[in-house]
């Protein structure tokens, strides 16, 4: 998957980036629909290698074989781990109701599993390679998300 955003602030040999939106993010309403920026995200880089200013246009890039797993597990674990919680609970004689709730409990605790590891364990993880710089050209406006 790639993504591209403008440069907003350089700390050591991490870039904070204003990502743009994407067309396939176009059906969520979660980062306002009058901006062409999104949300900001921390990459890595290495100053000796890429020569990145404050303002430059860069891609990103996030390996396909990442993207399924997070797919896997954002998509189909929770419905694996939900189909097991009626399977198990109904294996073990409760009424069908029960096994409805039991089901949906382990949903519920899925989501929650998924949330912590997100917060705690993929932040760290999750390395994304500059792909592209472009330099500046004066033509895109931060604040006001249009050209000049």
């Amino acid at each position: 998957m790639e993504s591209s955003g403008k440069v907003t602030k350089i700390e050591g040999k991490k870039l904070v980036v204003k990502m743009f939106k994407e067309s396939s993010c176009a059906h969520c309403s979660g980062c306002g629909d009058a901006s062409k920026l999104t949300r900001e995200i921390e990459l890595e880089y290495n100053p000796k290698k890429q020569e990145i200013e404050v303002g430059d246009i860069v891609t990103f890039e996030l390996a396909d074989s990442k993207m399924l797993k997070i797919g896997f597990l954002v998509y189909v674990l929770p419905i694996i781990m939900m189909v097991a919680g009626f399977s198990i609970s109904n294996m073990m004689g409760r009424t069908e109701g029960e096994s409805v709730l039991v089901s949906f409990a382990t949903l519920v605790v899925t989501f929650l599993l998924i949330h912590l590891y997100d917060r705690f364990v993929v932040k760290e993880k999750v390395n994304m390679d500059i792909t592209r710089i472009e330099k500046d050209n004066g033509e895109f406006d931060i604040d006001s998300c249009k050209t000049k």
